[in-house]
């Protein structure tokens, strides 16, 4: 096999890369929550903030009501229009500031203000606490399938770790540019775990095909070979999602943009790690398994070895072996016959 299609043997480049990938996300999310900006830069779903629901005159886009609505409010506002009402989420808006942004609602587009809440942080909390539960869960049911589907708890964890490092590096990307994060990011990050999922129960059912056939092939050079057959179909289905949603990224509007960024982000990452992460996370806990097992019986074997001596040398009189009584009688009896006859 060529030296350059041999992934698993170059893995620890693999190991480097993702270093370089994870550590900027968790130096931003510990300098922002040291700075007491938050781990992440959270929205409106759960930070809390206002709600509006007002029926315009005429008819009117979200990107015109958008131009009103940053006026106001900072950060990224969600704005959604149904049948002839608009709805408006924005951060807190002090009396003052709400007061101007309606009044320049009913100007621009001569809106009746239906429905004026403020949603408290306590519910952001709530969605926050409810939404990485679900994630949790998600993982813990997806160990027990994987389990369950190979038989071995080696491939559910070794796929949970390779997941952990695909969640890390789309988090961290939201941590380092400071995107904000709402109730889209956790579609997401439940979509990015969907489809590594997928990705790496391709490459991990190829190796057990393999290992089906029981050859005599090393157990890392028979990952290579199952890696290197799923390549093509791995390279075909992440570039062929992120075409469709780099169409999305595109077209689709401001509100889902971050969406199709971090969609973007979480398949690129999954292939990424579906080659260069799993089989070699794999590799390194069957090798580490085979070496336990060597070291286990070296002692059992030395215990079961007999010294064996040395020979002596010709002419060593001293090392010889002892001869037994019996033997010196027989052989001094047999020489004194020897003589009588002569």
């Amino acid at each position: 096999m060529s030296a350059l299609w041999d992934v698993i043997g170059k893995r620890r480049i693999g190991y480097v890369v993702s270093v370089l990938l994870i550590i900027p996300g968790i130096v931003a999310m510990v300098t922002n929550a040291s700075a007491g900006r938050g781990v992440l830069n959270w929205g409106v779903d759960f930070t809390g903030g206002t709600y509006v629901q007002f029926r315009p005159a005429r008819p009117t886009s979200v990107a015109e009501v958008r131009e009103v609505v940053d006026r106001f409010a900072t950060g990224q506002s969600i704005i959604q229009a149904a049948d002839r009402d608009v709805f408006v989420r924005t951060r807190p808006l002090d009396p003052d500031r709400r007061a101007a942004f309606l009044e320049a609602m009913k100007q621009r587009f001569g809106a009746e203000v239906l429905r004026e809440d403020d949603v408290g942080p306590t519910i952001g909390q709530e969605l926050r606490r409810t939404a990485f539960a679900g994630i949790i869960i998600g993982l813990i049911l997806q160990l027990i399938y994987i389990t369950v589907r190979f038989r071995s708890v080696r491939y559910a964890l070794t796929m949970d770790l390779a997941l952990l490092h695909d969640l890390l590096i789309v988090v961290g990307f939201f941590a380092v540019t400071r995107k904000e994060v709402n109730s889209a990011f956790v579609a997401v990050l439940l979509t990015v775990v969907g489809y590594s999922i997928n990705d790496k129960i391709v490459l991990f059912d190829r190796i057990r095909e393999n290992l089906a056939q029981r050859t005599r092939e090393a157990f890392d050079r028979l990952v290579n070979r199952s890696l290197l057959e799923s390549l093509v179909r791995s390279i075909n289905t992440s570039v062929t999602v992120v075409l469709a949603i780099a169409a999305v990224y595109f077209l689709g509007g401001v509100t889902i943009r971050d969406f199709a960024l971090g969609i973007t982000i979480g398949v690129l990452v999954s292939m990424y790690s579906s080659i260069f992460i799993a089989g070699a996370l794999l590799v390194e806990w069957q090798l580490r398994t085979e070496r336990r097992a060597g070291q286990a019986t070296v002692p059992a074997t030395e215990a079961v070895r007999t010294p064996v001596a040395a020979p002596a040398s010709i002419g060593d009189r001293s090392t010889s072996p002892p001869v037994p009584a019996g033997a010196r009688s027989a052989s001094s009896g047999g020489r004194r016959r020897r003589s009588r006859r002569r």
